[in-house]
């Protein structure tokens, strides 16, 4: 299970040998910064795969120091059990590693990231067995070992300022094919590092942190923390422009699913959206209500996959984050790629959660193209609430009384664009839903766009954070309708 730990300033309660602070193993909060030291936050986002049909890939980073033009390494972050990072949904997110880490000032030469075995499932689409894995069939990628990777860096840190690096991670350079399929850490330039901000991120901000979701632990009018059993948790800071939504309208009291704050309890699901400031502090820009209920109940979330896992009417999914309560529970204590069979109730309930989205003029109202379970479709990232999860002999079974559509992380080639919308081809083999291409609609003030600040202006590859609606009964404006997206 993913042991990230979160506070109000500090994105990850890590265990640091710095001595800028009393107490060898404390870090700074606020206004620790003594002695000719630095800030340094860092975050981490990716380079999507291109021939090989990843479903999850854990990443998990256990330690991060940097070389100094003369002298010892010094540490940046250091924990004694790993942080797992999810790497698909980074083609088009950001995720934080560490903030405001008190650093000497200097120059640097190699950032050297400690990362240990990383795991992966694909889908073997190749029409032939990759390995041991047959064709057609979801396997999981042999783990690669604990490996240091260092990368060469000219980075000036000054005194008594707050600095900036994202670490991206390239799966093409990580993933070996050679006589099957296995991840290799030592390759070249596996991970690399830029200090320039994306164009598109806000003024006075490093980087976004996209759709942390989780069950609500603690709340105030000026923080929130937010736990998920796969991701860890998180604190961000509230503030007069944080945003609340709720897309369902049924949870709480809402006008059009935008809600106040009074809306999330203590136990509710909510879906956070951040930034990464100039001064190291996570704030929250909107918090997307799922689920206001303060009784608990089990849920997933994950990828849909082609399977007939138990035979009938099943569904495989491929974990990607979990919400769960029922002690004994095998989801308790499991993480990313994790596969789950669920069989969907009768009765059960189909929801499409807007998030940021929510108001914008054109955007979907109804649930048409997600409105039973004709409309799941292989490329969806849904959430289910579940019970009676279980063990056997393909994976976890679980019952959905209640499925949500959430935002798939999908990545192609640009073709046609327009200021409110564009095509993409290539998507992941295994997505059958696209006859050909598949249009995505943005909206000119819900989408966040990295890399460019328009739909107009993409070419190339881009990466997109999408509801992904059932071409064939789903909204007229296209049925990827993009909260995201990040021009690589």
């Amino acid at each position: 299970m993913n042991s990230r730990k979160y506070l109000v300033f500090v994105v990850l309660a890590a265990v640091l040998s710095l001595s800028s602070c009393s107490g060898v193993h404390n870090r700074c909060v606020t206004n620790c910064n003594v002695g000719g030291k630095a800030l340094l936050s860092v975050s981490i986002s990716d380079t999507p795969p291109t021939n090989t049909t990843v479903l999850s890939f854990t990443l998990p980073i256990v330690g991060i120091s940097l070389t100094p033009s003369s002298g010892s390494q010094v540490s940046v972050f250091s924990t004694g059990t790993a942080a797992n990072f999810e790497l698909t949904r980074l083609q088009s997110d950001s995720d934080v590693v560490v903030t405001n880490a008190s650093v000497a000032a200097g120059t640097y030469t190699a950032i050297n990231v400690t990362v240990g075995a990383a795991t992966g499932t694909f889908i073997n689409n190749s029409g032939a067995a990759v390995g041991s894995c047959p064709a057609g069939s979801v396997c999981g990628i042999p783990s690669g070992v604990t490996t240091t990777i260092t990368i060469p860096i000219n980075l000036t840190l000054t005194s008594d300022a707050h600095q900036w690096l994202d670490l991206d991670f390239n799966y093409n350079n990580a993933i070996v094919t050679t006589g099957g399929i296995g991840i290799n850490m030592q390759q070249a330039n596996v991970l690399t590092a830029t200090t320039t901000v994306p164009t598109g991120v806000p003024s006075g901000d490093f980087a976004n942190v996209d759709d942390f979701t989780g069950r609500v632990t603690a709340v105030s009018t000026s923080s929130i923390t937010l736990s998920s059993a796969v991701r860890g948790s998180l604190t961000a800071t509230i503030n007069s422009t944080t945003q609340v939504f709720d897309p369902q309208t049924t949870q709480c009291t809402s006008t059009g699913g935008v809600a106040t704050l009074a809306c999330i309890k203590v136990g509710s699901i909510v879906s956070l959206q951040a930034v990464l400031t100039n001064a190291g502090t996570v704030v929250a820009t909107s918090l997307d209500v799922i689920d206001s209920s303060t009784t608990p109940a089990d849920e997933v979330e994950g990828t849909i996959y082609p399977s007939n896992c138990n035979g009938g009417a099943n569904f495989g999914m491929v974990l990607s984050d979990s919400s769960i309560t029922t002690s004994g529970s095998p989801l308790a204590s499991s993480g990313f790629g994790t596969g789950v069979c669920l069989t969907v109730s009768s009765t059960a309930s189909f929801l499409v959660d807007l998030g940021i989205l929510t108001g914008q003029p054109g955007v979907p109202l109804t649930t048409a193209g997600f409105s039973n379970a004709t409309d799941l479709l292989a490329g969806q990232t849904v959430r289910a609430k579940i019970t009676g999860a279980a063990s056997g002999a393909n994976g976890i079974n679980a019952s959905a009384t209640a499925m949500i559509l959430r935002f798939s992380r999908l990545t192609g080639t640009v073709g046609t664009t327009s200021t409110t919308g564009f095509s993409l081809s290539g998507l992941p083999s295994y997505i059958t839903a696209f006859p050909a291409l598949a249009q995505v609609q943005v909206y000119q003030n819900g989408t966040v766009f990295e890399g460019v600040t328009s739909a107009s202006s993409l070419q190339g590859t881009a990466s997109i954070s999408a509801l992904f609606f059932n071409p064939a009964t789903g909204p007229t404006t296209g049925p990827l309708q993009a909260a995201k997206v990040r021009q690589h």
